[in-house]
This record gives C-alpha cells, sequence and structure tokens, in this order.
C-alpha cells in the first residue's frame, strides 16, 4: 500500500504501477469530519465508526488508523475478518461486528479470543452465543423499530435484554438501532419521531426491570443531521465521517462544515490514435468523423463504469467518453485536444488545473442516490494513495 504521506501527483511513477491508476484519499478530511460531529453531539456521548465494506472503499487499516487519532471510541464492521485485519495492523480501538453472520463455535471462540463485541439480534442468536462461549462474550442487541432488517423487535427487547443480563456466559454492553429515514423533509422528521419514541421505550423499559444498559446508540448519520444524539449516550455513524454527500447543501445542518474525502480518481492516457475512415458500421461505439482516441487503462473490473461522469479531463478540458468501458480500458474522445498524447494526466473525479469534475457530478450523472455507492465501486485493484494522516 503506498505510504500515506505519498504524493499523488508523482504516484503513478512508483515502480510496479504500469496501470497509473489513483484513488486519492484525504485522511485530514475525515479527522476534520471527525472533530465536527464531536462539536455537535457533545464530548461525553460515544461515537462509534462505521467502517464496514473496506471503510466504505476508503481503506480499513489507514481509515481506521486516522480516525483512532481523532477520538473516536469504537469502530464497527460487518466481516469478522476485517476485525482480524484491525487487531494485526496497529488499531487498538474496541471492535463492534454488525449482525447477520452465522453464529456457530468458532465463530463465537474468536470473538471471545480477541475481545470483539457481537451483536445479538434475537433470543437465537444470545443462545448460541452463551453456548458456545468458554467464559463470557460481550454483546449489542440491536433493537428493530423500523428498519425491517436485523433486530429484535421493540415490543421484544425489554425480555431479550433481561435474558441477557442474567446470563453468565454474556455481558451487556449496549444497544443500538438503525432507523429508516425518508429522503423526503417533510416526513422524515415524523418517521424519526415515531422510530425514537419506540427505540426510547424499550430502553426505559428494561432499564425499568434493572437492566443496566451503559450504551444506548439511536442516531446514525441522517439522524444525526436532523437530532444530534438524539437524546441518547452514543451515535453510530458512517457516510457523514467520509463526507459522502447528497447534496452540497445537506451537511448544513448544526452548521456541519463537513469535507469531501473522495479527494480525485485519476490516470493517464497510454495510447492515442485517430479512427480509421473506413470503419463502417461494425464499430464499438459512436464518433465523430475525424475522431481522435485516446486510452486510458481503467475499465469495468475497476469500477469505472459508476465512477465517471461521461467526460474526463485532459489538459484542462472535459472530454467525453467514447463508449462503454471494457475489462481494463477506457476510450475518451480527444479530438478537442490535439495535443494530447500517451502519459497525460487524465482525471475522472477531481481537479485539473481550473477545470473541476465533482463527487456530485457523477452522482447525477450516474443517478445514485446515495453517494457511498462511488468509494465503495472503486476496485481494490486502483491504488489508494493517502494525504493529510497523522
Amino acid at each position: 500500500m503506498p505510504s500515506p504521506h505519498a504524493d499523488p501527483r508523482v504516484c503513478w511513477r512508483m515502480p510496479g504501477m504500469a496501470r497509473p491508476n489513483v484513488f486519492e484519499v484525504d485522511l485530514g478530511a475525515i479527522a476534520h469530519n471527525v472533530g465536527e460531529i464531536r462539536r455537535v453531539v457533545g464530548a461525553d456521548v460515544r461515537l462509534l465508526a462505521a467502517v464496514k465494506a473496506n471503510g466504505y472503499g476508503f481503506g480499513l487499516l489507514p481509515v481506521c488508523r486516522t480516525l483512532q487519532d481523532a477520538g473516536v471510541d469504537m469502530v464497527a464492521v460487518a466481516d469478522p475478518a476485517d476485525a482480524l485485519v484491525l487487531g494485526g495492523g496497529g488499531v487498538s480501538l474496541p471492535v463492534l461486528i454488525y449482525g447477520g453472520g452465522l453464529v456457530d463455535a468458532e465463530f463465537v471462540g474468536m470473538v471471545e479470543e480477541h475481545g470483539f463485541f457481537a451483536t445479538v439480534t434475537d433470543p437465537e442468536v444470545a443462545d448460541a452465543y452463551a453456548r458456545f462461549a468458554a467464559k463470557q462474550v460481550k454483546v449489542f442487541v440491536e433493537i428493530d423499530v423500523g428498519g425491517e432488517r436485523f433486530g429484535i423487535t421493540d415490543a421484544g427487547a425489554p425480555a431479550l435484554l433481561r435474558r441477557i443480563h442474567e446470563s453468565p456466559k454474556l455481558r451487556l454492553a449496549g444497544v443500538y438501532t438503525h432507523m429508516f429515514v425518508p429522503r423526503a423533509a417533510d416526513v422524515a422528521g415524523a418517521a424519526i419521531r415515531v422510530q425514537l419514541a419506540r427505540f426510547g421505550a424499550a430502553v426505559r423499559a428494561a432499564r425499568n426491570a434493572r437492566v443496566e444498559i451503559p450504551v444506548a446508540v439511536a442516531a446514525s448519520t441522517p439522524v444525526v443531521l436532523r437530532a444530534g444524539n438524539a437524546g441518547f449516550n452514543g451515535i453510530d455513524v458512517g457516510r457523514v465521517i467520509y463526507g459522502n454527500l447528497r447534496s452540497d447543501t445537506e451537511f448544513e445542518r448544526h452548521g456541519m462544515r463537513i469535507r469531501e474525502a473522495f479527494a480525485g480518481l485519476r490516470s493517464r492516457l497510454i495510447h492515442c490514435r485517430s479512427l480509421r475512415a473506413d470503419r463502417g458500421e461494425s464499430v464499438p461505439f459512436s464518433a465523430r468523423p475525424g475522431a481522435r482516441i485516446g486510452i486510458a487503462p481503467i475499465g469495468y473490473s475497476d469500477g469505472i463504469e459508476s465512477l465517471h461522469c461521461g467526460a474526463a479531463l485532459v489538459r484542462g478540458r472535459r472530454v467525453p467518453v467514447a463508449g462503454g468501458a471494457n475489462l481494463e480500458h477506457l476510450r475518451l474522445d480527444i479530438s478537442d485536444v490535439p495535443d494530447a498524447q500517451a502519459g497525460d494526466e487524465v482525471v475522472f473525479i477531481g481537479r485539473q488545473g481550473d477545470a473541476e469534475i465533482t463527487v456530485t457530478d457523477v452522482l447525477i450523472a450516474r443517478g445514485f442516490d446515495q453517494p457511498t455507492r462511488l468509494s465503495v465501486a472503486v476496485g481494490d485493484s486502483v491504488p489508494r494513495v493517502y494525504r493529510g494522516g497523522s
């Protein structure tokens, strides 16, 4: 992996990088965003950061090291293998493993051995942890208040929490929920209030039954934007940490000044050619007569079909993508840049001179509602180059 301090302007010259593709990640933006979240929710609120899907595509270890330095309290993964990677990569933060996997003896033994926090979603999962644990497993209970994915219902939660509280093999570390938040502002507030009321009632019922709940987490990114920590002592945020914007104004609530960690996606031309005059009708793409084509070594195996706005920057000018992507290559119509040549930088996202293609430009062009679709689309074949790390 390139150094967190590698210069993205020259990293394409690094040995072994014959395919000069680069995904630029601004770790400084991630650290800044953690500070903005802290400013809004307060220093006493437990901040749990979701780093599933390879740190939302930005790179698990560099992201988690940055989060650790920035003062995050815990990270959460979906893949148990990621939890093991963190332990061997210099990350000492507590790790929560979200629910959704199979709970067998091998998995429970791994969780117990490494001191990870596990997720209980129903009584059967609680029984499995208690049956396979040698000593004691630390667990969070996920409560479903409207997301309709994982978790015990809010009505069933108090009994499950009591059951865990009484089990010698389980230690209740907290509860959390993932709420459904509609995009439409006129209904989002009401939906949040209903689900928060369900979650709050379940927590109060358990506490009234003398079940200690150290941490209660109800606020994910869309809830934090509307209600801060929502009155509980923990938050579980993902895309706000990475600056995944749905619009340039999304994070203006609370005066949050969020920065985009997706700093750039760049390649270089490796070949330029003029189209043959006798192309005929059997051609793989349409182009103007006499067009000149440049080839960038990035294709659908690298995720490029989700990562361009129909154009790229070459020598400070927007040039259209010509046809669809191949497995490892993409054509650009460079007719309007007659001096373009092999070795010239190609920018799919980012700035080049006075010109810029933004993440928002690509989201609009691809018709994506979820900004995270971009960072997770960047293939592992594209080196991550980091700036702004500690």
